[in-house]
């Protein structure tokens, strides 16, 4: 047990090369699991919830969609967060982008059961998003937008996120089968509970 009469230790800071092997790794395990989502036809929650939604209406890749979604949040993620925030966000941003459209080039799903699929692809993507976040990055888009609200008109950023997540997952009912809305909705509450109970800020005290 720490002596409560010592000073904690230094946090200690991640490296450059650590960021980005993070920011790799957390967004092939995403682009995996979309992928996965995209052949049952589900959609998720945030921008990767919009991108799977644009993918369904527009014909466009995934990839292709997240990217686009993307745009307008730059500008704002860089006057609220700060050049080296928005800077890791885009390389996550443009990686996920590159390997959600590379990925059925290599890997073709076929007869993947919908509950394997959700189980699977929402544990990728919640491990993914927690590599991302534990090194100060984002994936744009509802965050940014949250955080923003939060700043800048004193709403919570939690009930703004949450307020979106439920018009994607309301939407799918519009979009997709009733059978891939539910098992949509049943991922989204699992990737949520991934990041709920591993991800905790106060566990965590490596920074860039």
């Amino acid at each position: 047990m720490q002596d409560p009469t010592t000073s904690p230790p230094a946090r200690e800071r991640h490296h450059l090369l650590e960021d980005i092997q993070a920011i790799l790794t957390g967004t092939l395990m995403i682009a995996f699991g979309l992928n996965l989502y995209a052949s049952c036809q589900f959609l998720t929650g945030g921008v990767a919830g919009l991108a799977l939604l644009g993918h369904y209406l527009t014909g466009l890749s995934v990839g292709t969609c997240f990217f686009l979604i993307n745009l307008p949040f730059y500008y704002l993620g860089y006057t609220r967060m700060g050049k080296a925030f928005i800077l890791r966000t885009f390389l996550a941003i443009t990686a996920l982008s590159i390997f959600s459209d590379m990925i059925p080039n290599v890997i073709h799903f076929h007869d993947i059961s919908p509950l394997f699929a959700t189980i699977f692809g929402g544990c990728l993507v919640g491990v993914g998003f927690i590599l991302i976040f534990r090194h100060g990055t984002s994936l744009g888009g509802v965050s940014i937008l949250a955080l923003y609200f939060q700043e800048k008109h004193g709403i919570s950023a939690g009930k703004v996120q949450m307020g979106i997540d439920a018009g994607i997952l309301l939407a799918a009912f519009f979009t997709v089968s009733w059978t891939s809305a539910v098992y949509s909705i049943i991922g989204a509450v699992l990737i949520n509970a991934i990041m709920i109970i591993n991800f905790k800020r106060t566990r965590y005290n490596g920074f860039s």
